[in-house]
């Protein structure tokens, strides 16, 4: 299968989607009916990994079936805060297994209800991109007690992505960047944001920083009032006024439009790409392929 960034080179603008992978006893064919309703409409998937305690399984095998079963393109999210090197690399020697060549590094946030900040060996992402990229320079972890340093090996080829954060302050964002830049990231996807201008801030203020990495913007179509008022409470997100007093006024019918019209906004200013939060509500993805197609 393809590398993001071969798929962003052969394309002008790309659609994907983040998929949620359902809880721990619910019925797992469901997430594969969600698949097979979009395959004809996305360039590639996302699967998202809960930090420890999350009651979420099943990134890999879905990773893997959206790929083998269904023929897109996928990226494993892979979350450092609970895990050490050694399972790390176990972990992503899985991953070349079941030819997962995509993997989007995070930190990871604790569990809910959980006030500890992480509980493996690495505090930030930029550690984990790391040794992502020495495992594709080839570069081995030492066995604990019998080797001195790193082992050589066979070259893997991950493509690593890494989230962007437009809502932080811009100059710890830059700085978190530059750092996940310099250990190999390849590729940034972008929490979700809410306006045209979110996005064209963001971009224009790495750019001038002297980042250069291609941004997809990462979108959570809102359809009702209520969505608003639970992105900004659970995520702790800002939805812009006019988004928020259109869904309170429109309902549905507005906020598809509204995002149907910031994403032809998107393509138009030249962002590589949307990548669609949609909580595994794929209807969303269908209604908004209509109105942008």
């Amino acid at each position: 299968m393809k590398k993001i960034t071969d798929i962003l080179k052969e394309k002008d603008f790309t659609i994907s989607v983040e998929l949620v992978p359902p809880r721990n006893g619910a019925d797992f064919e469901e997430i594969f009916r969600n698949i097979s309703d979009i395959k004809d409409k996305v360039d590639f998937v996302s699967v998202t990994k809960g930090a420890g305690g999350s009651l979420r399984g099943g990134t890999l095998p879905i990773s893997y079936f959206s790929q083998e079963k269904f023929g897109i393109n996928s990226i494993a999210h892979f979350v450092c805060r609970e895990r050490t090197k050694q399972e790390i690399e176990n972990d992503l020697i899985d991953l070349c297994y079941f030819d997962i060549r995509n993997i989007l590094a995070l930190r990871g946030d604790p569990p809910a209800g959980s006030s500890e900040e992480w509980n493996g060996d690495y505090k930030y992402a930029s550690l984990l991109v790391n040794q992502i990229n020495d495992l594709n320079n080839g570069k081995y972890l030492p066995r604990i007690g019998m080797d001195e340093e790193f082992k050589e090996g066979v070259n893997t080829d991950f493509c690593v992505l890494v989230a962007g954060h437009p809502e932080d302050p811009i100059e710890d964002e830059i700085e978190h960047m530059k750092a996940k830049i310099d250990a190999g990231a390849d590729v940034i996807i972008t929490q979700m944001i809410f306006s045209f201008d979110d996005y064209k801030n963001y971009v224009e203020a790495l750019r001038k920083n002297g980042i250069k990495l291609p941004v997809i913007p990462g979108i959570r179509p809102l359809i009702s009032i209520k969505q608003a008022d639970s992105v900004e409470k659970f995520f702790k997100l800002k939805v812009c006024d006019e988004l928020k007093k259109g869904l309170k006024e429109k309902g549905r019918e507005f906020g598809l439009d509204y995002f149907a019209d910031m994403v032809k906004k998107l393509k138009e200013y030249g962002a590589p790409g949307v990548h669609l939060f949609v909580l595994n509500d794929v209807g969303l993805v269908g209604e908004l392929y209509k109105r942008i197609s």
